[in-house]
Formats: structure tokens, sequence, C-alpha cells
């Protein structure tokens, strides 16, 4: 299963709760800025995602769905680059 990142930047209107409630609705979520949210254990592409997401904002609004689902190698070996400053 896919494991997303959304985010947005709302221009004129700004019409927030519609776009949020439908991010709510692909499952395991938490916003991790302003405008980025995770979404984890969805069934959706991120094309599919973008395509769902795109009716909650006007033309004038941007919109990213990146899927991140293959990113554990790196995920951990940053980790452990991190980790590693603390211990020197």
């Amino acid at each position: 299963m896919p494991n997303l990142i959304v985010t947005y930047d709302l221009r004129n209107q700004r019409d927030y709760k519609a776009l949020i409630d439908a991010i709510k609705t692909y499952g395991v979520y938490v916003k991790i800025f302003e405008s980025v949210w995770y979404v984890r254990s969805t069934t959706h592409s991120a094309e599919q995602c973008r395509d769902y997401l795109q009716k909650f904002i006007d033309s004038d609004d941007r919109l990213g769905v990146f899927d991140c689902s293959n990113n554990n190698f790196a995920t951990i070996r940053a980790m452990n680059k991190i980790a590693s400053l603390w211990e020197s």
C-alpha cells in the first residue's frame, strides 16, 4: 500500500476545510507542516489521489502528491547518519 505525501498551496479562496476533509478520507494521516500531510495505508496511487483532491481546489491553486512507499532505505540511512552525529 502506498505511503503518500500530500502538499498544497491554496491561493485566493483558500477553502482548506474541504481539501483537508478529503485528505482525511484516505486512511491514517498526520499533518506534518502547515500544508503538508503524510497519508499511510491507502490503496490509491499518487495519481489517483491527485485526481481526487483536484476536485477540492481552484484552478489557481497548487497540489502535489508524492508516493514515498519505497523510501525505507534512504530514511533508515538518513536516520543512521543523524544518530551517528550524536555519538561523536
